[in-house]
């Protein structure tokens, strides 16, 4: 079956990296670890969008070796913004090539369902840009706010693009840990009939697996109230019946010297469902969380011990969190 690629993350990049050097040092240690795909976006950093790519651009990371995608802009607030009409993606591209130095990208990321667009033009617009060689592969993913089920508009977007010998999507991007694996019967079947990759992102949950955070202690981290996406992760992870969940893991894996994000990303690569083809994103704010990302899956494979309580977790948690997508 093989193991997933590592994936670096680049929201950072702009912000917590927000100098020429400091991108190539965190660069440097990413080809170190052989790790060569970046995933950044038009909107990233959070706090100053586009200064993400214009740093990778500033570096040169694309003639350094790296496989870049990137996202197609959001260009305004909030779900159904007409981010996939033509004319957007275009203006998107444009702006992300000037941005990274670059006339391709790897993978084209449509980060979010755009209903206000029809599902043709859509897939139109991006096979025109395939055809043209502005990227390799699209991602499809969703987004919290998205009313639409995953599968049900997966397989439309797939139906026109076949109807109508446009390129078909080849990877989906989705919310995928410990704690979220509703993918694995949900979308996986749809994934597996369409040859098309997963790409796993929030593999600690935010943070929430590493056990920085727990209900009532938020300050300073992304759940924090003053987070842009803090009460959304608030939704995601402050139930408390998850909490009681996660720290009757943590006790299991205190005696055995396993922290919450070393046994997370350790399941993450050996034991959950993907595998060869597969990808996880993995982001960073400073260079030794990188190191530490790395050096914890590097542990190997769990024992069947700490792999059946993460079983006996999910069965716990599944009938809540198995919508997450």
């Amino acid at each position: 079956m093989g193991h997933p690629s590592l994936i670096f993350g680049a929201a950072s990049i702009g912000m917590d990296f927000s100098t020429k050097e400091s991108v190539q040092d965190a660069l440097d240690v990413l080809k170190e670890l052989n790790i060569s795909q970046i995933d950044t976006a038009g909107r990233y950093p959070p706090t100053n969008h586009g200064r993400s790519e214009e740093l990778l651009g500033e570096v040169g990371a694309a003639s350094q070796g790296f496989f870049i995608s990137t996202n197609i802009l959001a260009t305004k607030l909030g779900y159904g913004s007409g981010e996939l009409e033509a004319s957007a993606i275009e203006k998107s591209l444009d702006t992300s090539f000037e941005s990274l130095g670059v006339d391709q990208v790897d993978i084209l990321y449509c980060h979010q369902p755009d209903p206000t667009t029809p599902l043709k033009e859509q897939a139109e617009a991006l096979n025109d840009h395939f055809r043209e060689g502005s990227f390799k592969r699209i991602l499809i993913s969703q987004s919290l706010e998205s009313p639409i089920s995953p599968p049900k508009l997966l397989q439309e977007f797939i139906q026109v693009c076949e109807e109508n010998n446009f390129v078909k999507p080849s990877v989906y991007q989705g919310d995928y840990n410990l704690i979220t694996r509703g993918m694995e019967k949900e979308l996986l079947p749809i994934l597996g009939a369409n040859s098309m990759s997963f790409f796993a992102f929030r593999a600690l949950a935010a943070g929430f697996l590493t056990g920085n955070y727990s209900a009532g202690k938020s300050n300073g981290t992304r759940f924090s109230d003053d987070h842009p996406l803090g009460k959304a992760f608030q939704n995601l992870y402050a139930a408390p019946k998850l909490q009681e969940a996660i720290k009757d893991l943590e006790n299991t894996l205190a005696p055995l010297d396993i922290s919450g994000r070393e046994a997370s990303l350790r399941w993450i690569y050996y034991h959950s469902k993907l595998g060869n083809g597969d990808g996880i994103i993995l982001g960073a704010s400073k260079i030794s969380q990188i190191r530490e990302n790395i050096k914890s899956i590097s542990a190997g494979p769990l024992s069947e011990q700490v792999v059946q309580k993460i079983e006996g977790t999910w069965d716990l948690l599944a009938e809540d969190r198995r919508g997450i997508l």
